[in-house]
């Protein structure tokens, strides 16, 4: 179970050269077709911090199109890591488990925001065997390389509401969505095998979905839904674990167009998902070994309107050994 003390860094091995901790947001304007993220990757012991901010509007098929980009690598690494502000102009600070504050200052002026998060639940645990009943099924598949060691030692998922202001080279937005956020730590090997899926659903207070699964892709390109790693729903505040989940999506150069996701949820009960895309964004993160293909969606859930983020992580061997075909 996450305890309070998982805003800040984790007790560890101070020579253990790979030890991470990550800190993730997304948040959108659906109205203008508007998704970004923030990442934080710190590893404490080597004194770095690596931070990406991405920001894109409608659809945008190629990474040059991208409305806003700013990666940056060899941060100095904070001293806390619940409330810290780095170099490239971006704060967090969390107040508890649940209130988040996340700001950014683009040093020449292009990007700027200010947005709260406030949760819709205590944070969802996939490695406590309580919370999630995957636990054992991905202690079975720990040598999969597609799923890696990114959030295996240690996690955190947290739906909730995100309100504040974005401005985007001189045009400013009101941000209220629904999303989410997430944390993660221990060591990791970058590798670039990866190929998982993340899929988020937001339906207000009423429903709020989180689902990752292992991806796999043929030599046409046509991508496959396989395994699922862990998922959860959120209904006015409680949180239900997903057991099983079929996703059928259409993509376009590995963007997705269109889903169609149905999740088992551990009371039994079935729910169908349907989405649309209104923008995408092909970026990668300050990672160069992963490729992120990531839409935002449209999504309907019975009588309920909502958005959300189909992502897709690649590592670019794991492509090119499927893709790339024989150049010999």
């Amino acid at each position: 179970m996450i305890q309070a003390s998982d805003t800040e860094f984790h007790p560890r091995d101070p020579a253990d050269r790979i030890w991470t901790e990550t800190t993730y947001l997304a948040f959108n304007v659906p109205e203008a077709a508007l998704h970004g993220t923030c990442y934080v990757l710190a590893r404490p012991n080597l004194g770095v911090a690596m931070s990406s901010v991405v920001v894109a509007r409608g659809v945008r098929r190629r990474p040059y199109e991208v409305d806003f980009c700013d990666p940056q690598i060899h941060l100095p690494c904070p001293a806390s890591y619940a409330s810290f502000t780095l170099e490239n102009g971006l704060s967090v600070h969390a107040e508890s488990l649940t209130d988040w504050r996340f700001r950014y200052q683009h040093k020449l002026g292009n990007c700027c925001f200010d947005l709260h998060l406030q949760g819709l639940h205590h944070p969802y645990d996939p490695t406590d065997p309580r919370e999630n009943p995957m636990v054992e099924q991905l202690a079975a598949h720990a040598t999969d390389s597609r799923i890696g060691d990114a959030w295996s030692h240690g996690h955190f998922d947290l739906k909730g509401r995100i309100r504040g202001t974005l401005t985007l080279r001189g045009v400013e937005y009101q941000v209220d969505c629904h999303e989410g956020m997430d944390r993660s730590w221990g060591p990791r090997n970058e590798t670039p095998n990866r190929a998982t899926s993340y899929i988020s659903v937001n339906c207000g207070d009423a429903m709020a979905m989180w689902l990752t699964m292992t991806l796999d892709v043929t030599a046409s390109g046509h991508v496959r839904y396989e395994r699922l790693n862990s998922g959860f729903l959120v209904e006015h505040g409680v949180v239900t674990p997903i057991v099983a989940a079929q996703v059928e999506a259409t993509t376009v150069d590995m963007l997705a167009i269109s889903d169609r996701i149905v999740v088992t949820d551990t009371r039994g009960r079935k729910h169908e998902f349907f989405g649309s895309t209104i923008g995408t964004r092909p970026m990668g993160s300050v990672n160069p070994s992963i490729a992120a293909f990531v839409s935002l969606m449209r999504y309907q859930y019975l009588n309920h309107i909502g958005h959300g983020g189909h992502g897709k992580l690649f590592g670019l061997s794991y492509l090119a050994e499927r893709l790339a075909g024989d150049h010999a």
